[in-house]
């Protein structure tokens, strides 16, 4: 292979040819010194050493590696032990953060009355719900959240953080900050949802009473619900209820709540870092309550609410003599009740409340209203007032005077208008008395005399005294209570020589008897015992349990002779028949009763009574009414119980 040659002055490497290859002639090398560093020029490491440092001393060597083993199994160790003794919770807490736990609140179960009327029932609402745990961990970040939620909703950031800070509350509970929240509110917070963590908005349920509006005397019956108070909470968290749940407060809602709230559900969802639901990974469909069917009918309620109305508007009165003024009689309660079993047809107590108010958020100016009345309009006075029973009270110690034989049917009393003891005087409400009077003439004009005689004795005529009094009210069933469902219920009260003593520091004097034998004194029943007491003379001696809810009868039998009760219901008879109930002749059934006239005060009026039943021959119902302050029974009482009675008759006389 023939080169050319380059000039040297061109190019300072020649080729040349060599066996074997081309090689480059080295004798031209001054071009290219000073771009070569010649390593044979600078050192030999083949023939010197090199220093490095230091050596590291064995056994400290040792101790390093011993230490580094020892770290290194206690992080193993340690991650172990979190694996496994600590996993499972660690797991949890994983979880917890990964998943969501959210209860789904099952649907109280509807009331009814005897025919199937709806009484309550569930409408859909929004609820709004927080988490202290999901809010942002910036204060500046949360206090906008907080701010925003707020004014959305129409509250204040210090009523929600006071709301989400309750003291022993889990950070990671849901907290319902707001009821009932209307449509608009809940549509632009639902915009804003994606921007708010730890926010939550449900469609809840909320419990309406579509009669209680028009006949506000249910609501006593019924009741309401409300938030979960914190000792409600602490009595049944072990049950499974949570802090912004909703129980029942009074009436049959409270009565019957472990029936009416059903079985709540579950929901596990899969949640983003902010709270999102991604997912839904578990669902457990929540029990709805029971349906709960009452011994109510709506319609006799209207009616003895209606008539109770009418009956206090008649019985308004002038406060005073030329006074220009009146004041109306504005309390009052009417209860019809089934003979033979005690089921309550009608249960009205007025004033009354709508139950309606306290269904989501109640207002403030609302419910002081309703606690700041004077005639108390939150008050059962049906079952829990307690009150004088004046004369209604005599059938019963007719029959106690008959049954211990201090009296037979035929026995007569003169009346002439009261008796004396000593300096006192004991009217009759007839001036120059009833003349000659037995018992059944004595229960048909409320004869004050012969009840004087018979509860605590005159002259040579031996009395029941009080003992026997007192023994025969509590075996009728005053000074107890009746075994009624709905709460608050009354015991009333029996007088007797030792409460008087240990109370009152006094004696028993035999004015005490006098007044006792007619219903007045220290002697306190409820409507809803007296209603009972009727009942089990009429009934022929069955002392039965009120009851709204349908249940089996439960009564019991009193060992009264039927004799005695057969008088004493005669001498009610005629009570509608020629006596002081005789505005009742004109209904189209028999009826049979007992009016009352009750002093409770010596400055205000009296209160108006009247028990009694139908038909006469055949009870099936019994009627009581009670206007406070409502002067006399048969005046005022009396008209009450006719209207009624005819609404029932009426009634069943329809197809």
């Amino acid at each position: 292979m023939i080169m050319s040659e380059t000039p040297s002055s061109l190019n300072p490497f020649r080729l040349q040819s060599r066996r074997g290859g081309l090689t480059v002639e080295e004798g031209n090398t001054g071009a290219i010194r000073h771009e070569v560093l010649f390593e044979d020029q600078v050192t030999r490491l083949r023939d010197r050493a090199v220093f490095v440092g230091s050596g590291l001393p064995a056994a400290r060597m040792r101790i390093a590696l011993i230490c580094g083993v020892l770290v290194l199994g206690l992080l193993v160790a340690r991650a172990g032990w979190m694996q496994s003794v600590r996993g499972e919770a660690y797991t949890l807490r994983a979880d917890d953060n990964r998943f969501r736990h959210e209860v789904l609140p099952a649907r109280r179960g509807i009331i009814r009355d005897r025919d199937g009327a709806v009484l309550a029932e569930n409408v859909p609402t929004f609820h709004v719900s927080m988490r202290w745990s999901d809010l942002p961990s910036s204060d500046d970040a949360r206090a906008q959240v907080v701010a925003l939620v707020a004014r959305m909703i129409g509250t204040t950031s210090e009523e929600l953080l006071t709301l989400l800070q309750t003291p022993d509350a889990p950070v990671d509970e849901w907290i319902t900050v707001a009821r009932d929240v209307s449509y608009d509110r809940a549509v632009a917070l639902q915009v804003h949802l994606p921007e708010l963590p730890g926010v939550s908005l449900a469609v809840a349920a909320k419990r309406h009473y579509p009669e209680s509006r028009e006949t506000p005397s249910l609501s006593h019956v019924l009741g309401y619900v409300g938030g979960v108070s914190p000792q409600e909470y602490a009595e049944r968290r072990a049950q499974g209820y949570r802090r912004t749940d909703e129980i029942g407060k009074i009436g049959v809602e409270v009565a019957y709540e472990d029936q009416i709230r059903g079985e709540p559900g579950e929901r596990r969802s899969e949640v983003d870092a902010f709270g999102r639901p991604r997912a839904i990974v578990g669902d457990r469909a929540p029990v709805d309550g029971e349906e709960v069917r009452l011994t109510i009918d709506l319609a006799l309620q209207q009616a003895a609410e209606k008539a109770l109305i009418n009956g206090m508007a008649r019985a308004s009165r002038v406060i005073a003599p030329g006074a220009t003024s009146t004041r109306a009689v504005t309390r009052g309660s009417a209860l019809l009740m089934d003979a033979q079993d005690g089921s309550m047809l009608a249960l009205v107590s007025l004033p009354a409340f709508d139950n309606n108010l306290f269904a989501g958020s109640v207002s403030s100016t609302a419910y002081r209203a309703l606690v700041e009345n004077e005639d108390h309009p939150l008050f059962p006075r049906a079952w829990a007032g307690q009150f004088p029973s004046g004369s209604t009270i005599k059938p019963l110690i007719a029959t106690a005077a008959l049954a211990e034989g201090v009296v037979t049917p035929n026995t007569t009393v003169f009346s002439v208008g009261g008796i004396n003891v000593g300096p006192w005087f004991f009217p009759d409400w007839k001036a120059g008395g009833h003349g000659p009077t037995n018992v059944r003439y004595a229960l048909a004009w409320s004869v004050n005399t012969f009840f004087y005689y018979v509860g605590g004795g005159y002259g040579e005529f031996i009395g029941l005294g009080v003992d026997r009094l007192t023994a025969w009210m509590e075996r009728f069933g005053l000074g107890s209570r009746t075994g009624f469902a709905l709460p608050t219920e009354a015991t009333g009260h029996v007088p007797s020589q030792a409460w008087k003593e240990e109370t009152k520091g006094e004696r028993w004097y035999i004015g005490d008897t006098y007044n006792l034998s007619i219903g007045q004194g220290d002697l306190l029943v409820t409507p809803l015992q007296m209603a009972r007491m009727t009942a089990a003379i009429a009934n022929g001696g069955t002392l039965v349990e009120p009851h709204v809810v349908s249940l089996p009868s439960t009564g019991h039998q009193l060992e009264v002779d039927p004799a005695v009760l057969a008088t004493v219901r005669q001498g009610m008879r005629e009570t509608v028949t020629y006596g002081s109930g005789r505005a009742l002749s004109i209904l189209p059934m028999p009826v049979a009763g007992k009016t009352g006239t009750a002093q409770w005060r010596s400055d205000r009026p009296n209160h108006a009574w009247f028990i009694g039943y139908a038909p006469a021959e055949n009870p099936e119902v019994v009627v009581v009414v009670l206007l406070e302050e409502g002067q006399e029974g048969s005046s005022y009482a009396v008209p009450v119980a006719g209207d009624i009675l005819r609404a029932w008759w009426e009634e069943k006389q329809s197809p």
